[in-house]
């Protein structure tokens, strides 16, 4: 079946490629007082959007963009800052979700706090072009493994956050990769966000190889395989009251059930708005409020620690999100 495309937003402003924690600049304003003391007062932080191009290890796109947007926080805290994955849906590109996401983003940040960085990686193929976010059976795309690895790597060099501090969110395809990925790699996502997800495999342009030849390679795509790695994470389940879409619609309460039968941690949440970015935009107070992030302390350079996992969560918890005013 073919998925609803919510429609692109251009970001028509980037700033160069940099090191994201040096992009914050701390230049010294020198303001006359009547006293005629100098008084130097530093410029309020600005929110900064980077464009990265990262390598990666596939046929298909051998180098992929990603964007990473800070938030307004001074430039001492963000080796400090949480990290969330931001995956697209097919068809869709990263500028689509920035442009339902950032803006929602900084306004939650204002009125909840609890700011993190923002990645969105690009998670289209050329050979399978419903990528799925998945390392295809012949190798052509390789995009679990690229953000698994390089882009995590990149976008966090000198400050590997520990899966506390880290967390993978998608819509729609999107939303069935974060939650594969989330599964295959607990040790590195301890919160899973899904809108408008799905937890069946939905090979529409054949990466998996089907069922027949590459059974091995459908079975790693299917998330009930995995149920026994879930409740290494923390799980919201997001999906519209008005998304009839085949694909989707009750997936999210399906794979509640799921969670709750191996005691995993989840939220489920149920907004209106259909399979649009709209929905995608009003849900965001509601994530930035359920996100639950410990206190983060940069590694130092020597000893350097081990990231280490998300703790086990002793209890499921189960509960509908009304919609934020």
């Amino acid at each position: 079946m073919t998925r609803v495309n919510p429609g692109e937003t251009s970001l028509a402003t980037r700033v160069p490629l940099r090191r994201v924690a040096m992009l914050v600049v701390a230049t010294l304003i020198a303001l006359p007082v009547a006293a005629a003391a100098d008084v130097t007062i530093a410029p309020a932080p600005k929110a900064t959007l980077v464009e990265l191009k990262i390598p990666s290890p596939e046929k298909d796109f051998p180098m992929r963009d990603v964007y990473v947007w800070t938030p307004a926080v001074a430039a001492s805290q963000i080796p400090e800052l949480p990290v969330v994955y931001m995956l697209h849906g097919w068809p869709g590109t990263p500028n689509g979700i920035m442009g339902a996401m950032i803006a929602p983003l900084a306004a939650a940040f204002a009125k909840y706090g609890k700011p993190f960085i923002a990645v969105f990686p690009d998670g289209n193929a050329k050979t399978h072009i419903d990528s799925e976010w998945a390392d295809s059976y012949d190798g052509r795309a390789m995009i679990e493994t690229w953000l698994t690895t390089n882009v995590i790597n990149t976008v966090e060099a000198g400050d590997i956050r520990p899966a506390a501090d880290r967390a993978i969110l998608g819509f729609s395809m999107g939303g069935y990769g974060a939650a594969i990925i989330g599964l295959h790699h607990p040790e590195l996502f301890g919160q899973i966000i899904t809108l408008a997800g799905y937890f069946v495999t939905d090979d529409l342009t054949n990466a998996f190889g089907g069922t027949a030849t590459h059974a091995a390679k459908v079975a790693y795509q299917t998330p009930s395989n995995f149920l026994k790695t879930a409740n290494q994470s923390r799980w919201f389940l997001s999906e519209s009251t008005q998304d009839f879409t085949a694909l989707i619609h009750g997936q999210a309460a399906a794979w509640g059930k799921k969670l709750k039968s191996v005691k995993a941690n989840y939220t489920i949440s149920e907004l209106p708005g259909g399979h649009t970015y709209v929905y995608v935009a009003n849900e965001i107070p509601n994530i930035v409020k359920w996100l639950n992030w410990p206190t983060f302390t940069a590694p130092t350079p020597t000893p350097t620690p081990t990231p280490s996992a998300s703790p086990t969560p002793t209890q499921s918890e189960t509960s509908t999100v009304t919609p934020t005013n």
